[in-house]
């Protein structure tokens, strides 16, 4: 069938492919039960992800279980989501609403489904120390999760840095860049 909002012809994966991905993604939404408990108030609608760029189209159909994906479904979705894969994860994941806002996400039909579906997404909290423990017992996934997040906030700390040197570089040292002071005058 062809994609509403891109005007190629989708391509409809094979079964074995969805059906890995379904299998994918219900063990990475099992890890937080409150997703699926939140999914559960999405049952009966479908929702359509567009991949754009992809000319993909996964037709899902939420419940309290997890996520079920349709094969070559020809209704018409409750919900559209279209965006190019790397702009859907930012909007999902990372909380980054510039590209919904910017038009490179689009929501259509009921967008109220589709804000909490995305809204379920953005909210998954996996307690990955929990499910590394499992596999090396409490003390060293305690030790590995310390090591993560201290690697994390020094790798934060040192972005946080670079960025004030090189503004006061940009500013101070090579001229290319006015200071606060002088932008200020200049405005007044």
């Amino acid at each position: 069938h062809r994609g509403p909002a891109s005007g190629i012809q989708a391509v409809n994966l094979p079964a074995i492919v969805l059906a890995g991905l379904e299998i994918a993604i219900n063990r990475y939404l099992s890890l937080d039960a409150e997703t699926l408990s939140r999914l559960a108030a999405l049952s009966g609608k479908i929702i359509a992800v567009e991949l754009r760029g992809l000319g993909v189209t996964l037709h899902m159909a939420p419940h309290g279980g997890g996520i079920q994906l349709l094969g070559d479904y020809r209704g018409t979705p409750d919900t559209i989501i279209s965006g190019a894969p790397w702009s859907l994860a930012r909007v999902a994941y990372a909380e980054d609403r510039g590209a919904l806002f910017a038009g490179e996400v689009e929501i259509r039909g009921d967008v109220a489904a589709g804000q909490r579906f995305e809204a379920i997404l953005r909210e998954i909290d996996i307690d990955w120390e929990e499910q590394l423990s499992h596999l090396v017992g409490d003390v060293a996934a305690h030790q590995l999760g310390k090591l993560v997040r201290d690697t994390l906030a020094w790798g934060a700390k040192s972005a946080e840095t670079l960025g004030r040197d090189v503004s006061e570089y940009l500013q101070e040292e090579s001229r290319h860049l006015p200071q606060r002071d002088e932008v200020d005058a200049f405005l007044t």
